[in-house]
């Protein structure tokens, strides 16, 4: 029986394209978020439209805040990078839609290398 719910659990988290990594959280209060949470939190990301969903950083500022860094690769020398807030309320994490803010990197292809820019 327990067979199946973790092949339930790991196809979820495949299908979904949610990975709860041990030490994914980092901050002052990282040890007060769940891989519940995790998952919770990139749930919310996942429906949300105006950001990328490749989570690249959750930094817990609070235990019901959590700062979000997501990328995506917009062209083949670009990659723009969306940060923006979670909060906990009322037992769900939500995005704080005002806070979302979009930065731009250039990448140099002769030199492999980032430069940013805004």
């Amino acid at each position: 029986m327990r067979a199946p719910l973790v092949a339930s659990i790991l196809a979820f988290f495949v299908v979904s394209g949610v990975s709860a990594v041990a030490g994914e959280v980092s901050g002052p209060f990282a040890n007060r978020v769940s891989p519940s949470d995790v998952a919770q939190i990139k749930a919310a990301i996942s429906k949300e439209r105006h950001v990328s969903h490749n989570v690249k950083k959750i930094e817990a500022v609070r235990p019901d805040k959590v700062a979000i860094q997501t990328t995506a690769r917009t062209a083949v020398d670009e990659d723009t990078t969306y940060d923006f807030i979670v909060y906990k309320r009322s037992g769900a994490w939500q995005i704080d839609s005002n806070s979302i803010q979009i930065s731009i990197e250039q990448r140099d292809l002769r030199t492999n290398g980032a430069t940013f820019i805004r």
